[in-house]
């Protein structure tokens, strides 16, 4: 028995209307066509033998039984389906602060001539993908498309020209296959992970009035989601994190992610009142204070808490005020984390060893040229990491300056269409959406080995930092989010709802963290608490390298330097320079230039097994025709 599964969007269409000729007049279609309508029913199930995934079977309503499709209905459900997928994400509510979304003309029926009664009367396989399976009609599967594309999260997808990574794209987001689906333990897991996070800013912000610390408040889900894809990465094999983010929220990241413990971090405000730190050989060993806790690097391989060692290495590169500079430098090192060097010749790459994650900000990310140039890089051989996942911190505001005046494109990730990279927007103050997001990007950095981008869209709770007066320039703004709630606060409330939690649990989480805060800091001013951490290592001392290599070494790489293959055929200006340098080392006065002592390092270099990788414009010639490092 035949059916429509096979069959969606205007070929479904195209079928009934055909059958239709076929019950009126069996001799009105071609021979082929009434050997295949003979045994033909429209709403039977998908054949034994199975159809393509995510094509659900075309139940055809009664109510079309009787006349003709119409084949201009058929095609603006498929236009309107097409409207949701790549313009669903104007739709979503993604500002904490209440602001609509802007919409879109191409997300509502009425724009393709279609009403409900059509929609009711339109069978859902029309629609196709996920959300047609099981649905009575296309207007319950445009609905439940709506519920993928239009609610929770923005899924910013058009721009992907790979029909693989578009595919995949499509069915992950329909299938729902990556939604945050936390059981009550995760859920409790979840609230106190926020407590501490908004506990640790809210200590700093009451006892060092004032000072500097760039908070993460208004995105505090973010240490959540770092989390969930460090974890995924562990799960992976992934054998080391590398981070790199600029000033806000730093020290949550530090000390929530990397276990700085909290005892450092205070101590670094008390300034000189300090506890004793553990692997100290020095009083004065590794003294913080001012601006300079914002730019330190730290390395995570042992935890604060037990003193274990860590499964899994996580290093936050040092970072200059420049904020996105630290960009390349992540990169590269990621890449050197890769390369396996131990071998002579190309190094293999294992993108599994390492995992990338840049933190940006939603002002520095389209203004500031390196994130172009870095993302330039990310799909070259010899700069690819095998995907970084980015994440824009989004204020929705740049030290005082609003969005609109900042940028030229709606969203602050929009760069990254350029390059190809998947985006998806979320509200900082949905946990549920950010998780799901977190869990999406690692699957496909996992899937495709390329870049993902997380847009989360938040606020900042306070001014640029701690001591500047937002209102001063945003007053209506900070009008809002002064009597906005935490997200933890929407959280707590939900669970409460929900019977997960009671009010007094979620507030003894609060207590516990505030509690234990004020007791590290007496034991910090009072001398009496001890801290450990691991920080990146610095060199103190210059080492000091031989690089002599014996003579006829050097003359042995030199000949073999200059020994072109034979049948090779070189431009004859080059020729004569390559045979005139050929002779320089055994001639009793011969001299070399800068260019071929250059050429007689990298082969003494790799000689000694040490690979080399020479990268960028002109590296192979030489700007000035100086290098010649590959003949052609």
């Amino acid at each position: 028995m035949s059916n429509l599964s096979a069959f969606f969007g205007p070929n479904a269409g195209y079928v009934l209307e055909l059958y239709d000729q076929y019950l009126a007049d069996p001799d009105g279609v071609d021979p082929d066509t009434r050997a295949f309508f003979a045994g033909f029913d429209p709403s039977a199930p998908p054949s034994p033998n199975g159809v393509a995934a995510g094509v659900a079977t075309l139940e055809r309503p009664a109510t079309v039984a009787a006349s003709p499709v119409d084949l201009a209905k058929v095609a603006a459900v498929v236009e309107l389906a097409n409207g949701i997928r790549e313009y669903g994400h104007l739709a979503v509510h993604l500002d904490p602060l209440g602001s609509d979304p802007p919409g879109a003309p191409e997300l509502d029926a009425a724009t393709y001539g279609l009403t409900d009664e059509d929609l009711a009367n339109l069978p859902a396989s029309i629609v196709g993908g996920g959300v047609a399976g099981g649905a009575a009609n296309a207007a319950e599967a445009i609905e439940r498309l709506c519920g993928r594309y239009t609610d929770r999260a923005g899924f910013d997808f058009d721009h992907i020209q790979e029909a693989e990574e578009r595919s995949w794209l499509r069915h992950a987001v329909e299938s729902g296959e990556f939604d945050a689906r936390l059981d009550k333990g995760a859920k409790r897991r979840l609230l106190d992970r926020l407590s501490q996070v908004e506990g640790f800013e809210r200590f700093l912000h009451q006892t060092y009035l004032g000072q500097k610390r760039f908070s993460i408040e208004g995105t505090d889900i973010l240490v959540p989601m770092l989390d969930s894809i460090i974890d995924d990465a562990a799960a992976a094999g992934t054998k080391e994190v590398v981070m790199g983010m600029a000033h806000r929220g730093r020290l949550s990241v530090m000390t929530h992610i990397l276990s700085k413990p909290y005892g450092a971090i205070i101590a670094a405000f008390e300034g000189g009142r300090r506890g004793k730190r553990a692997s100290a050989t020095d009083a004065t060993d590794d003294v913080r204070t001012g601006d300079v806790k914002y730019h330190l690097g730290a390395r995570l391989a042992r935890n604060a808490e037990t003193g274990e060692r860590v499964k899994l290495p996580i290093v936050l590169a040092p970072n200059p005020s420049h904020l996105e500079a630290v960009n390349p430098v992540v990169i590269g090192m990621a890449r050197a984390s890769q390369d396996d060097c131990g071998q002579a010749g190309t190094p293999p790459q294992h993108m599994q060893r390492s995992l990338a994650i840049l933190l940006h900000g939603d002002a520095s990310f389209p203004g500031q040229g390196v994130v172009a140039e870095t993302l330039n890089l990310s799909d070259l051989p010899g700069y690819s990491v095998g995907g970084t996942i980015h994440i824009i911190v989004n204020n929705q505001i740049g030290y005082t300056t609003d969005w609109q005046d900042s940028r030229s494109t709606l969203y602050a990730s929009d760069l990254a269409k350029g390059f190809e990279i998947p985006v998806i927007h979320v509200n900082a103050d949905d946990p549920l959406a950010c998780l799901m997001a977190a869990k999406f990007a690692m699957a496909y950095r996992q899937r495709f080995h390329k870049d993902f981008l997380i847009d989360l869209v938040g606020y900042r709770r306070w001014g640029h930092n701690e001591g500047d007066e937002p209102a001063f320039t945003q007053p209506l703004m900070y009008a809002t989010i002064t009597k906005h709630p935490t997200v933890r606060a929407l959280l707590a409330r939900q669970l409460e709802e929900e019977g997960v939690v009671s009010a007094d649990d979620a507030a003894a989480m609060e207590r516990k963290v505030l509690d234990r805060l004020t007791r590290i800091r007496r034991g910090v001013t009072e001398g009496t608490e001890t801290f450990d951490e691991e920080d990146l290592p610095t060199r103190t001392t210059r080492e000091e390298v031989e690089t002599a290599v014996p003579a006829e070494h050097l003359k042995r790489m030199h000949d073999a330097i200059h020994t072109l293959p034979a049948g090779f055929t070189a431009n004859p200006k080059l020729r004569r320079q390559w045979e005139r340098r050929a002779q320089t080392l055994h001639q009793p006065d011969g001299k070399i230039d800068w260019a071929h002592a250059e050429t007689l390092a990298f082969a003494a270099i790799l000689a000694d097994g040490i690979p080399i990788r020479l990268t960028g414009q002109d590296a192979q010639r030489g700007t000035f025709s100086q290098r010649h490092e590959m003949l052609f």
